[in-house]
């Protein structure tokens, strides 16, 4: 079911270009829906009536549906310095985009052989745009000290609804994979996981740098037992890692 929804004149553009391709059964790729996104030349002025800087700290950035069409949703995430999200996939997404308003700090891992390595590490700036498929295991985040927008489409010509459930969160601490119809966030609560699986086992780097964005992550909340055992139990598999190396 279609969502009504009062948009700025270049959403409704990006929004009636997709639900017509969609409609009329057309080829769709992630190539196609970012030919879109540049016809329909979003701003982050369009983008303002859906932020959520001020989202809980733990949920790590703040999310809000622009759009559902059914087969595809529209999404706009807001973040503040030092948001990141989890490492994660897009569940039932078979073709997206993400654009950049700001200077998005962008991780693509690759899962080969169980072990879970960087394939690209990048800095997006303002206006470009990264095409987004099932197979894709990324992280997003703020490394700035400036607070920006994204603009997020996700869709499968094969489901209606619910387009970015079964997704999953990579939880290298914990050396599993969860899945969940939540949000690419950190740990999270267990109400928004219905599975888990073993996890792929990180190289060095990538347990590292997963270690400092998580800490950090921590240390912006409030220092309650639970977090300070969280972080505790983080570094102590860090120390064992490079007293292993």
């Amino acid at each position: 079911m279609l969502q009504e929804a009062v948009l700025s004149q270049t959403l409704e553009t990006l929004k009636t270009l997709i639900q017509t391709a969609v409609e009329n059964e057309e080829t769709i790729t992630a190539a196609r829906i970012e030919e879109f996104v540049k016809r329909a030349k979003v701003t982050p002025e369009d983008l303002k009536p859906y932020a959520d800087f001020d989202h809980p700290v733990e949920d790590g950035y703040g999310r809000k549906m622009i759009y559902d069409g059914g087969k595809f949703e529209i999404m706009a995430m807001s973040w503040n310095p030092g948001d990141y999200s989890s490492i994660h996939n897009h569940g039932y997404t078979q073709w997206g985009v993400v654009q950049a308003f700001g200077n998005v700090h962008h991780f693509i891992y690759q899962n080969r052989n169980n072990q879970l390595r960087f394939a690209k590490k990048e800095i997006l700036t303002e206006g470009a745009i990264v095409k987004v498929v099932n197979a894709m295991i990324h992280q997003m985040g703020n490394p700035s000290t400036d607070r920006y927008m994204t603009l997020h489409i996700y869709g499968c010509c094969d489901k209606s609804g619910e387009i970015t459930a079964d997704a999953k969160n990579y939880e290298l601490e914990h050396d599993r994979v969860n899945h969940t119809t939540g949000g690419a966030f950190f740990n999270l609560p267990a109400e928004q996981i219905y599975d888990f699986e073993p996890g792929p086992i990180p190289t060095d780097d990538v347990f590292i740098n997963y270690t400092k964005l998580m800490i950090d992550y921590y240390q912006r909340q409030e220092q309650t037992p639970e977090i300070i055992e969280l972080k505790s139990n983080l570094i102590q598999k860090l120390q064992e890692r490079i007293c292993l190396s």
